[in-house]
């Protein structure tokens, strides 16, 4: 299940949140930080196996989970002939883990990009 754009500039999961658990599990695994890194731009799925050198059933299986967190979103690329694709961005600047009397808080600070209008950016795009 992909998780709503995030209308704010950060998030913060609480132990009853699903997306908690989600996102440990995700930056404990290596090929989940290298889909980070490369997020930096989006990018397709295809393309963010290929620059992470995985292949691309484990880089779906692997954008799947970080759709389930606050650390990557999912946008449209879109082409002129109408092949839009998928595409998916780093929703993630810093993170930070709280331990307190209420259990484990993860607040997730954005970048300030927000996909929606970087795919509207696009060269040949428009929203009309």
């Amino acid at each position: 299940m992909k998780r709503p754009a995030r209308a704010t500039d950060g998030t913060t999961t609480t132990e009853a949140d699903a997306a908690l658990d989600a996102t440990f599990e995700a930056l404990a695994d290596g090929d989940c930080r290298a889909i980070l890194a490369a997020a930096a731009t989006p990018k397709t799925t295809s393309e963010l196996a290929e620059d992470c050198d995985i292949a691309l059933s484990t880089a779906y299986r692997k954008v799947e989970l970080l759709s389930e967190t606050p650390l990557l979103a999912e946008g449209v690329r879109f082409d002129p002939d109408g092949d839009h694709a998928a595409e998916y961005v780093r929703d993630a600047a810093n993170a930070a883990v709280e331990l307190g009397d209420d259990g484990v808080t993860l607040a997730v600070d954005g970048d300030g990009t927000d996909p929606l209008a970087v795919a509207l950016d696009a060269p040949g795009v428009s929203a009309d």
